[in-house]
């Protein structure tokens, strides 16, 4: 066992440090000493063994679930079930997810090996009394039972760590010979671990050659003795012919031995350097019934039952029996199952179906684990991995031939049509037999996902897309070096349409305006709004005169377009050719790509985001088409500086830009875009200080909030565009200390305008629906009056302190009473205490009356969605976001979520289901940071911002995702506020924030705003508290019938 070995390596390592730290230890000493440790050893052994026999001997009855819960004092679960229980709870896993909650409401404090113990015995139960299921069903719950059990009696130090899993083999040949599709695959066929030890080949050579060689020397010299004794008798005497015979016979059987062990050691010495499983292979093949497969199982997809074979045994009656009876009936074959799945190193194209034997010869663990978490009676449901319906599916197969094929052979195991198209070819190289192979970027996948696929593959737009690649090579390498066969598969010849290259010279002067969109902004059939124009032109004259600039429109005006129309200018201008580096937050990052896609078809656009294997492929096979310009490996190196850059435009997160610093800041960039530029408002901040030290000719920032607390933040925007002009902090704050006076206001106005470019929906569109704020003061529910009150009566030491040194505590102490605004379940306490269904959500009225917003935001729901509205619903919490799902279900209203925890594909996904035509989703919820950057839900007419953010301009930005371009209808904010608390006073004092925000961009009065001191602190923590601790004789405040 593990202690006992555990034990062995302390005494062990007792031992070395005894001899290692004496003078002199007797070798005698030593040598008994290991004696007795391997005695002690081999007796453990023994007695485990022992002891298994006993256990696999006796065949002890396991216990029943209710002699488990005697045993361990627990309160059994007395639920009887019903018919349809035993027809939905199919599996192991259904059924703990259903009885678990019930076991834990009855014993709250029940340890988790017990649980499990437990839970295997009630399914083990279950089973055998399952009407409908057989004896393969019990047999099926006794072994997952078993299993549970296993796993709850092993300790846990018993557990090793996983090994690590090795990296696909998609690498850029430096050499463009011997790669293609064979190369993730070896020419041996797969073999299943044998338990042989490795020392196995060696052992059989010697061991072949040596008695083969003994025993043809030994039975030839017999036989020679024999027969040359016999034929020299005749001519010499006996004594003579039989010591001639001897001789002869044992000089040539010797001869004759040296010569074949000599020559059979040399034919088995290959065999010394293959694995024992690989010899095994050769001397005994494997059967017709389980032949090896073509390649490693990425994935099980499906499984499905094969018809049974036809009868292939005709049973003949016995000869007596009587004529009137009908003959016996032939042997019908069993049904065997057949997996679906993925190949790893290949595409979704080549997904095939392996038999049973198969998978469990050569993947075990594999088919184990899917063995245990599926039920394995009946073939799982279909899985239509592009989301539709089995009703819209079956519509579309009428329409769509080709759908209805791919459907059937791949779309129904929850494969996704965009994993079966071609995003891009990344590369290419040449086989032995110089047939050429592309290495394929597939839709919706990431880079560590591409694969090798032969010329000739029947994929839709393939051949368009090998055309666009050998354009993009002559039209970055100036070279035509595509290969000789340019035909289709019907033998005809292909469109070439060649890539437009970018003017040597320039062809427009950047300082002269355009009056209506250009040429190249036509071809792409989008047409730009007379302002975005007007920012077009306002950024090619600062490129012009060398002035870096920030874009800071407000927000839902298209400042991610205008940036896109401006780069493409200057490229199809002839006036740079790029590249250009575009930072934006991740979440937004599809955006920029699809927006790219539309506004800018000429540019090839490299998202550079994922993980080390993603990013790895894409550096040695989207920055250069040169072999040797990065240097291959997961470590990021810097990029040869005479290198040609494959792109035109590299998308980015902030968060790359300082991990892969050595290849991106080895880059000569034309442009810097940063998009959501506040993040660069701290000049200590890594990625200010590393972006800084970026080879950049000209910078583009874009922000709808330049000024989100004071003027230190827009002295370090201004800073990091121009840092030779802006470069002394003190001296700017003195120069604007008093920004209340007029010719102050004047100055600096002044200065921001070559730099600055803001302008607000009121002044660019005059008929955009308008957008109404209205504060909803709430009152605290009874639940929430007694947590609010123990949170200031706990922390009156804090709150009483003359000292500056707490401001810490006090920070910690508004946070927990802006929780308790929310609602009182966001604390542990009170979230144990509360009733709980057994799917795992709270009960939907306590929840609702636990906390005066949700009583209020059910009655508003209800209203809203009687009249046809659309709500988004922001909060800073997540957890605050679980309980609002929680009460959406109990409502029965389908929705969505976006938090920072929900990644850019599912992310865009979700957005897309909101806005799609007739859209069933009601609500939609949003977490403020991460729901407020680059989403647009103009589909939605009102927003709740259900708790305030410290900073205002990120509400503003959360509440902009509906009041935005598209937008027909009049937006209504309402921010949800919870009255005489300290809710209340952080709204107030916010505003000091916007006040500024109004000066400095825009003309006004007001005085410069800092960060919060002690004292505001305090003031927000008590205001509302003397009436709070006054006798509640009032009644609530808010009804529905107000609103």
């Amino acid at each position: 066992s593990f202690n006992d070995e555990l034990s062995d390596n302390e005494e062990e390592m007792e031992e070395k440090s005894d001899s290692e730290g004496s003078d002199y230890s007797p070798n005698k000493k030593k040598k008994k000493k290991l004696k007795e440790k391997k005695e002690k050893k081999s007796k453990r052994k023994k007695k485990d063994e022992e002891e298994d026999e006993n256990e696999d001997g006796g065949l002890k009855e396991p216990k029943s679930s209710g002699q488990l819960m005697e045993e361990w004092g627990l309160d059994d679960v007395d639920y009887l079930f019903s018919e349809e229980d035993y027809h939905t709870l199919t599996n192991y896993k259904a059924f703990s997810q259903f009885l678990r909650p019930l076991i834990a409401k009855k014993n709250p404090k029940i340890p988790m090996s017990k649980m499990m113990t437990v839970l295997g015995a009630k399914w083990r139960e279950f089973s055998a009394n399952n009407p409908f299921k057989g004896s393969s069903a019990a047999a099926a719950a006794a072994a997952v039972a078993a299993a549970v059990e296993t796993v709850t009696i092993a300790p846990p130090l018993t557990v090793s760590p996983p090994q690590p899993i090795q990296p696909l083999p998609i690498r850029k040949a430096k050499t463009k010979e011997g790669k293609g599709e064979q190369a993730s695959f070896s020419f041996l066929p797969s073999f299943p671990p044998s338990l042989l030890p490795s020392f196995l080949p060696s052992f059989l050579s010697f061991f072949l050659s040596f008695f083969l060689s003994f025993f043809l020397s030994f039975f030839l010299s017999f036989f020679l003795s024999f027969f040359l004794s016999f034929f020299l008798s005749f001519f010499l005497s006996f004594f003579l012919s039989f010591f001639l015979s001897f001789f002869l016979s044992f000089f040539l059987s010797f001869f004759l031995s040296f010569f074949l062990s000599f020559s059979l050691s040399f034919f088995l010495l290959p065999f010394s350097f293959l694995p024992s499983n690989m010899v095994i292979f050769i001397l005994l093949p494997f059967c017709s019934q389980c032949p090896p497969l073509k390649g490693k199982v990425q994935r099980i997809l499906h499984w499905k039952w094969t018809e049974p074979p036809a009868p292939f045994i005709t049973v003949l009656p016995p000869p007596d029996a009587d004529p009137g009876i009908p003959p016996p009936k032939p042997l019908e074959g069993i049904p065997e199952r057949e997996f679906f799945v993925k190949w790893a190193g290949l595409s979704y194209w080549h997904c095939s179906w392996v038999k049973e034997l198969q998978l469990e010869l050569y993947h075990t663990v594999m088919y184990r684990n899917y063995q245990r978490k599926n039920d394995m009676d009946e073939p799982p449901p279909f899985d239509y991995g592009s989301g539709d319906e089995d009703g819209k599916s079956e519509k579309r197969k009428n329409k769509d031939p080709h759908y209805a094929k791919m459907e059937e052979r791949f779309y129904r195991y929850g494969i996704k049509p965009e994993w079966m198209m071609i995003h891009r070819i990344l590369n290419h190289s040449f086989d032995k037999k110089g047939d050429v192979h592309y290495l394929i970027k597939w839709k919706d996948l990431p880079y560590d996902q591409c694969t090798w696929e032969i010329d000739d593959i029947d994929i839709p737009y393939y051949e368009n897309l090998k055309q666009g690649y050998w354009n993009h090579r002559e039209l970055m390498l100036g070279e035509d070096s595509r290969p000789p066969k340019r035909l289709n598969k019907k033998g005809k010849k292909l469109k070439d349409d060649k890539l437009e290259k970018p003017p040597e010279t320039p062809l427009v002067d950047p300082t002269v305006k355009f009056d209506k969109q250009p040429w190249y902004i036509d071809a792409t059939g989008g047409t730009l709004h007379p302002y975005q124009l007007e920012g077009l032109n306002w950024l090619r004259f600062s490129w012009a005169q060398g002035t870096d600039t920030i874009l800071a429109d407000e927000m839902g005006l298209g400042k991610t377009v205008q940036t896109i129309v401006y780069l493409y200018s200057l490229y199809k201008e002839g006036h740079s050719k790029g590249p250009y580096l575009v930072s934006a937050p991740l979440s937004t990052i599809i955006n920029w790509e699809r927006e790219f896609e539309m506004w800018a078809p000429d540019f090839y656009v490299v998202t550079y985001t994922g993980d080390k294997e993603s990013r790895s492929v894409i550096r040695e096979n989207e920055f250069s088409f040169e072999d040797n310009a990065i240097r291959s490996g997961k470590k990021v190196f810097r990029m040869k500086k005479e290198a040609q850059i494959k792109f035109h435009v590299l998308l980015t997160s902030y968060e790359l830009i300082t991990i892969d610093q050595a290849i991106l800041g080895s880059i000569e960039w034309a442009c810097l875009v940063v998009d959501e530029a506040h993040r660069l408002k701290n000049n200590q901040s890594k990625f200010f200080r590393v972006l800084n030290s970026y080879k950049i000719d000209y910078k583009l920032l874009l922000t709808g909030t330049p000024l989100q607390n004071n003027l230190e933040e827009l002295f370090h925007l201004l800073n990091f565009l121009t840092p030779e002009r802006f470069n002394n902090l003190e001296g700017f704050l003195e120069e604007f200390a008093d920004i209340s006076k007029e010719d102050q206001i004047k100055k600096l106005h002044d200065l921001l305008g070559p730099h600055m470019l803001r302008r607000l929906k009121a002044d660019v569109f005059k008929n955009m629906p308008a957008k109404t704020e209205l504060i909803v003061r709430v009152e605290l529910s009874q639940m929430q009056k007694k947590y609010y009150k123990f949170i200031l009566t706990r922390n009156f030491e804090a709150l009483n302190s003359k000292g500056g040194g707490n401001q810490v505590s006090l920070l910690n102490i508004m946070m927990d009473l802006k929780k308790c605004c929310n609602h009182p379940y966001l604390f542990p306490v009170a979230a144990v205490e509360a009733p709980v269904l057994p799917n795992g959500s709270y009960d939907g009225s306590s929840l609702v009356k636990s906390s005066g917003k949700l009583m209020l935001l059910q009655k508003m729901l209800k209203k809203l969605r009687d009249e046809g509205h659309r709500v988004l619903i922001f909060s800073q919490m997540t957890k605050m976001l679980d309980l609002l799902e929680d009460f959406l279900e109990y409502e029965g209203y389908k929705y969505e979520r976006i938090d920072g925890g929900i990644t850019g594909g599912l992310r865009q996904e979700a957005i897309d289901r909101f806005n799609a035509p007739g859209a069933q989703q009601f609500c939609f919820l949003l977490s403020t940071r991460a729901g407020g950057l680059g989403i647009n839900l103009a589909t939605a007419d009102t927003v709740i911002i259900y708790d305030s953010d410290w900073n205002p301009h990120n509400d503003i930005q959360a509440f902009s995702r509906a009041h935005r371009i598209g937008q027909n209808k009049k937006v209504m904010i309402y921010r949800f506020v919870t009255r005489a608390s300290v809710e209340e006073r952080i709204t107030q004092v916010a505003k000091r924030k916007m006040m500024l925000t109004h000066l400095v961009v825009r003309p006004g009065l007001g005085s410069k705003s800092g960060s919060m001191t002690k004292q505001e602190l305090d003031d927000i923590l008590k205001f509302g508290t003397e009436e709070l601790f006054k006798d509640d004789v009032e009644g609530k405040r808010i009804c529905g019938a107000e609103l």
